[in-house]
């Protein structure tokens, strides 16, 4: 029977205290991002708004891109990731899915598929399913701190600690350009009741890499892991996550 990961005391306070001075830096949607609109495509200003964080201007633009070529992999694929940021999951799901067989889905488009597929589960706490697809990439991406974080925080969502300290040892604690060793640990921590260690974990990220990229990776590790109430540990892990198969 599968178990179903729990998570520690809230991070809240802490949480706060460090997105609201960069907030601005991914929340700021009061007013649409500045740019020359007539030099950019449907396309172009579908991405910019959504890594602006403006999804719902960013869902317009994409359907409007959508028009001109349809069933483009790229175009439906940034689709689904803003579909799953406003939690449209099902339209989210269809838009990756229309992409079977595309004979215009490259390698990379494909690697990003599964990418935003796998997203898509984690966002969902669909931790199994979201582990799956990580770990599928594994084969091609052996070296991506980022995709072994998620698959972390798959494994702990799922309740398998042992297989997520596995994956959380082969992290380069002195990455200068990537903060993944610190937030899996902080990950680890807080799944093992140590809600201080992890946010000293989580500060040090501030330190070293500074605001912007620390609150970018606090934003994914709080709706990956978020807490639940009158928990007090993961348990330990006894099933793991399903391995080695492509969905």
């Amino acid at each position: 029977m599968k178990q179903q990961g729990r998570i520690s005391k809230p991070l809240l306070p802490m949480a706060l205290g460090l997105l609201l001075p960069g907030c601005a830096l991914f929340l700021h949607a009061q007013n649409p991002p500045q740019a020359d609109e007539t030099n950019l495509t449907a396309y172009q200003m579908a991405l910019l708004n959504y890594k602006s964080g403006h999804f719902d201007v960013a869902r317009t633009a994409i359907e409007a891109a959508e028009k001109p070529a349809p069933g483009d992999p790229a175009t439906e694929i940034l689709k689904a990731r803003i579909l799953t940021e406003l939690g449209d999951f099902g339209a989210a799901k269809e838009a990756l899915e229309s992409l079977n067989g595309n004979p215009g889905l490259t390698r990379d488009l494909a690697t990003e598929r599964t990418l935003a597929f796998g997203d898509m589960c984690l966002r969902q706490h669909s931790y199994a399913e979201a582990t799956k697809w990580y770990e599928s990439l594994f084969g091609s991406n052996p070296n991506d701190p980022d995709l072994r974080l998620k698959a972390i925080y798959g494994r702990i969502g799922y309740g398998d600690l042992a297989t997520a300290e596995k994956y959380f040892s082969q992290l380069k604690p002195l990455d200068s350009d990537n903060p993944s060793y610190y937030f899996a640990k902080a990950a680890l921590a807080q799944a093992t009741g140590k809600t201080e260690e992890a946010e000293q974990d989580i500060e040090t990220t501030r330190t070293i890499y500074g605001i912007t990229i620390s609150n970018r990776y606090l934003k994914i590790y709080l709706q990956a892991l978020p807490p639940a109430k009158n928990a007090s540990t993961i348990p330990a892990a006894t099933n793991a996550a399903p391995t080695g198969v492509h969905p």
